[in-house]
């Protein structure tokens, strides 16, 4: 049952200037001065040298990023307010990669390409989030949910790990804006009934009576919640989506006491600037959610390029989340990969053990095939109805013949139980078999559609974002999107009378005061 079937009520990097060599000191602690450090196990600060343990609440607070009431434009213009100051950012002149710490956060290789050519400079630009979700492991504890990911993972090389390569690991926190929108769909699709919700059928068979589809045209409306998008170039986005979900409910004001001994990534993406990324994946969700709802017809399948989206009442939060990053090289090939530093969870791409990857290959080609045979063998069953016809008019060829009629006058109860045979066949050929064979097809392709334990993760479907609180709500409407009847859903009436319904017009406004971002998904043609 999908998870609406049930309702609730209601441009480029930024360039940096006057390079030189941080000096400002971290936090310290009130007892003895030294530097504080976040530790894990405690979830507070901790002094090394005296032993104080201090609640990050007691110390001092930092300000807004100012996203939710908009103050600042962050162009990179603006000046670094006091408590970036007493950061450094670390840049590897290799790969590109920056990456913002305090001074006493030591580091000996980048963490995207392992190169440990990285040069420390003053702090160039504004790095103020509104919210953060602090590491809920150490550096050990993340080696070790590697080396049991590891570990389940079958046909894996002997020599892919070792000791040496899993000390790079190292802990980042990924800037992410984390967006909430409603969504409206004015959606059009083919409407299937019967057989016509048969591929295999529709494809090769006409309509009729009672197997038929036609064009539909509906609204739809819902809401997604607390969908990320990383805001870092350097990390590839697949990579992130992989290592998702993360829990929300545990999202805290921004403080700088929990980047003591991390990393963290400065953004150079804002959401107006990835518009074509966030709504392509959001899109994607609308697409789900509207191939869930069947309109009253056996099957419904929405078509994207005819289909328009709105975005309305949009919340966007810029929020820090905790990753342990770890990146090597093997087999002439770099590999990367990112262990959630919340949840636990390990993304990235696993390499195979000699042979194994074309083996595996091979088992998912003739799983491919037997969907082929699949689908030709059920287009076929469906002619067993004209077969059976073919052999009565055979059979109805010989009624002139003499013999044959004494035939059947001498045995009429044989001729009953072949006719009922024939009957019988036809409708397991035509009726029956079809729907074993098609719920045959849809294991496989669920089998198929199922990434390799060495693959990346496939990105999360609507589920994990579709908000429950919020009461969907579709209907069919007629060519220009305009209501039936005012608040009319499927299952309410029977035998809705479309020519004499008197329709309401509904007049899409854009909000006067929406963003740019906003401005771009209003009355939108659905991104494939």
């Amino acid at each position: 049952m999908a998870i609406w079937d049930n309702p609730a009520g209601n441009a480029g990097r930024f360039g940096a200037s006057n390079t030189k060599t941080f000096s400002a000191d971290s936090v310290k602690c009130p007892n003895c001065a030294s530097n504080l450090v976040y530790d894990l196990e405690h979830g507070a600060c901790i002094c090394r040298n005296c032993g104080g343990l201090f609640d990050s609440e007691t110390l001092e607070k930092v300000g807004s990023f100012g996203l939710l009431n908009p103050e600042k434009d962050y162009d990179g213009t603006i000046e670094v307010s006091k408590e970036d100051e007493n950061r450094v950012e670390i840049v590897c002149n290799s790969c590109g990669a920056e990456i913002v710490t305090d001074k006493n956060t030591a580091s000996t290789f980048c963490a995207f390409c392992g190169s440990p050519a990285l040069v420390s400079r003053r702090l160039t630009r504004e790095f103020k989030p509104d919210y953060i979700i602090p590491f809920k492991f150490d550096k050990e504890k993340a080696i070790s949910i590697f080396e049991e990911r590891c570990a389940e993972i079958g046909h894996l090389p002997r020599d892919f790990k070792s000791k040496k390569v899993l000390s790079k690991m190292t802990g980042l926190y990924v800037p992410t804006w984390i967006i909430s929108s409603e969504v409206e769909v004015n959606v059009v699709g083919k409407g299937r009934m019967g057989k016509m919700a048969d591929l295999a059928y529709a494809e090769h068979h006409r309509s009729n009576y009672g197997n038929y589809e036609q064009l539909t045209y509906g609204k739809v409306k819902f809401r997604l919640k607390d969908v990320p998008f990383d805001g870092e170039k350097k990390i590839a986005n697949r990579l992130m989506a992989a290592a998702e979900p993360f829990d929300y409910s545990e999202l805290i004001s921004f403080k700088p006491e929990y980047l003591q001994g991390f990393f963290a990534e400065k953004y150079d993406e804002m959401p107006l600037d990835m518009t074509d990324r966030i709504y392509k994946r959001l899109d994607k969700y609308a697409l789900m959610v509207c191939d869930e709802v069947t309109f009253g017809y056996d099957d419904f399948a929405p078509e994207s390029d005819a289909s328009i989206t709105r975005y309305n009442n949009q919340n966007i939060k810029y929020a820090l989340l905790p990753c342990w990053f770890l990146s090597l090289d093997y087999d002439g090939r770099r590999y990367q990969y990112i262990v959630n530093g919340q949840t636990g969870k390990v993304s990235g791409e696993f390499p195979y053990a000699k042979g194994w990857e074309t083996i595996e290959r091979t088992g998912r080609r003739a799983r491919i095939e037997a969907v082929s045979w699949n689908t030709g063998i059920r287009s076929l069953m469906y002619l067993a109805p004209v077969a059976a016809l073919g052999i009565l008019r055979v059979v109805a060829s010989f009624t002139r013949n003499s013999a044959f009629m004494s035939f059947i006058i001498k045995h009429p109860f044989e001729l009953l139980l072949l006719m009922l045979l024939l009957g019988g066949v036809t409708y397991l050929c035509a009726e029956i078999l079809p729907k074993i064979l098609r719920s045959r097809e849809k294991k496989d392709l669920d089998i198929l559609s199922q990434s390799s334990s060495h693959d990346l993760a496939p990105e999360l479907g609507v589920e994990a974002y579709y908000d429950p609180s919020f009461p969907i709500e579709a209907y069919e409407t007629t060519k220009d999107f305009v209501s039936l009847v005012s608040g009319w859903r499927y299952g309410d009436l029977e035998g809705f009378d479309f020519k004499t319904a008197t329709p309401e017009v509904e007049e899409a406004e854009l909000d006067e005061n929406a963003t740019d971002f906003e401005k771009q998904g209003f009355n939108r043609k659905m991104m494939q």
